[in-house]
């Protein structure tokens, strides 16, 4: 069965991968989800799924990390 994630959830998961960052300030992240939650509005979440390389791997690997 397949599992509709919801807008929030797969911003998070996309952005967990810049957390851990050094180089990333607080203003860099802030800016990074609004492109991202822009994005998603403009071409849904299938699209955005694509674009932001969330397959099933990478999901389970966000989901292992919560």
């Amino acid at each position: 069965m397949a599992v509709a994630y919801t807008k929030d959830f797969l911003v998070d998961a996309y952005l967990s991968r810049f957390l851990d960052l050094p180089s990333s300030t607080i203003e860099q992240l802030e800016t990074l989800e609004r492109n991202a939650q822009k994005l998603y509005d403009e071409v849904g979440r299938d699209k955005f799924r694509a674009y932001a390389s969330l397959d099933a791997e990478a999901i389970r690997l966000y989901k292992n990390k919560c």
